[in-house]
């Protein structure tokens, strides 16, 4: 065979190989994060599906599963934050798991013991009650642990293939126009609303370190485009007894969060973060068209480069492999430690019904039924999303249930999870900067969910 025969079947070969990558593994994700499957009258995806078949097989051992988590993270930040920095830094995954902070192996630590505890049943009874520590350190975190974690296992398969820059370039025009952003941006939002907010955040990360969001972009879709996914609305529809509102609920959110994706990026402190891209990279993505090329063709092109050089998918694996680690062992421990005290607090103290007291006096002039119960459910999403939900379940009136849900599913900025996140990734937003978008998020939702909620009943 001569040297240019020899040449065209590699160069076959490879296009073969990079064809597969293309549309092989960004089938698996499109599939595994993106279909709705029918089950038994239920929408999920197989994320969700498989999550749930996991959770099913461990049982009554899910405890354990959890508990061992929690206390794996606190050996390994011992290990990794008081061993020489020479011998610390020569350890796997030595990058993400040395933590940024001394507050972060505290809490390591006491989340360790606290989960302990509460699986044993030994402690105090705002510890180891069912609405405390059961259902922060087992049933939530359980369910985060499964999913977040498969998630980010095989995230790469629907990143790293050429999907996002076919997407990208196809709906450029409707997203830079709307909301001044890139294309790609739309696999976020779709991760999100079929899968979770959390996926999508990982997402953002990811995409932001490759050079392919800047710092604006990737602040902007990280805290307006990672919305709850349709199974959690359903769920929070269901809790709040608000079942046979789902739609309208579901609709209010779809309305809430396009004006939010609107508004909040225009206003500080979005506004301030300006469109530099991380440094090892650098800005990689183009998602214009040359002149006389069809956009079709110019996406397809921009797909074929990114799979020729991805990374095979063992190599994939290994990356999300990583991911997985850095979740399980550097946010899951804080992120269930907040959730635990704000439900102590809000279960066993009078503190959070004080502090919102200004808060049901506006909601009294708003016409808001059971104001001064309703009140805590305007801030206690800041710490965990379902707390307001949790509320609303309390409640009578139709109208404060339907404000509450709403609020549950559009503030999006919440320190028991997202938030977790977005600190822990390399979006350069601070727990300050956090804070001040869920105030707008939530002075955007609050009138227009109360009028909607007037509306309807």
């Amino acid at each position: 065979m001569s040297d240019n025969e020899q040449a065209l079947t590699m160069q076959d070969t490879s296009s073969t190989t990079t064809w597969i990558k293309l549309l092989g593994c960004s089938l698996f994700g499109v599939l595994f994060f993106l279909t709705p499957l029918n089950i038994d009258g239920t929408w999920t995806i197989a994320l969700g599906l498989l999550t749930s078949k996991i959770s099913s097989w461990l049982g009554d051992n899910m405890g354990y599963f959890t508990v061992g988590c929690f206390i794996m993270a606190a050996v390994v930040s011992i290990v990794y934050n008081t061993s020489p920095k020479h011998i610390a830094m020569k350890l796997p995954m030595a990058d993400r798991l040395i933590a940024s902070h001394w507050l972060w192996v505290i809490v390591n630590v006491s989340a360790a013991v606290l989960a302990t505890l509460t699986l044993l049943q030994i402690g105090p009874h705002w510890l180891i009650s069912e609405q405390t520590g059961v259902t922060a350190y087992i049933d939530v975190a359980g369910a985060i642990f499964l999913l977040v974690g498969l998630g980010c296992l095989l995230l790469p398969f629907l990143t790293d293939y050429g999907l996002l820059e076919f997407v990208g370039t196809m709906l450029q025009r409707p997203f830079q126009k709307i909301f001044n952003l890139p294309g790609r941006a739309t696999i976020d939002t779709l991760a999100s609303w079929v899968g979770s907010s959390s996926i999508a955040v990982v997402l953002t990360n990811a995409q932001f370190e490759r050079g392919f969001y800047s710092a604006r972009e990737s602040s902007v879709i990280a805290t307006n485009f990672s919305v709850v996914s349709v199974p959690f609305v359903l769920l929070t529809a269901n809790v709040a007894g608000l079942g046979n509102y789902f739609l309208q609920l579901y609709g209010s959110m779809f309305l809430i969060c396009v004006i939010c994706a609107i508004v909040t990026p225009r206003l500080p402190p979005l506004s301030w973060i300006k469109d530099e891209y991380y440094p090892s990279h650098g800005k990689t993505l183009n998602e214009d068209v040359d002149d006389g090329e069809s956009r079709i063709k110019h996406a397809v092109s921009r797909a074929y480069g990114i799979a020729e050089h991805a990374p095979s998918p063992k190599l994939a694996l290994k990356r999300g492999w990583h991911s997985m680690m850095d979740i399980y062992l550097m946010m899951m421990p804080a992120a269930m430690t907040i959730e635990l005290f704000t439900l102590a607090i809000y279960y066993n103290t009078s503190f959070f019904q004080t502090l919102t007291y200004p808060l049901s006096v506006l909601l009294e002039l708003m016409q808001i039924p059971e104001a001064q119960a309703a009140a805590p459910g305007l801030v206690l999403g800041l710490f965990d999303q379902f707390v307001p939900t949790i509320i609303a379940s309390e409640l009578t009136a139709l109208e404060t249930k339907f404000v509450l849900a709403g609020l549950s599913v559009t503030q999006l900025i919440f320190f028991a999870e997202s938030a977790i996140l977005i600190m822990r990734s390399s979006i350069p937003l601070s727990v300050k900067s956090l804070v001040a978008i869920f105030c707008i998020r939530t002075c955007i939702a609050l009138p227009i969910l109360t009028l909607i909620a007037h509306w309807l009943f």
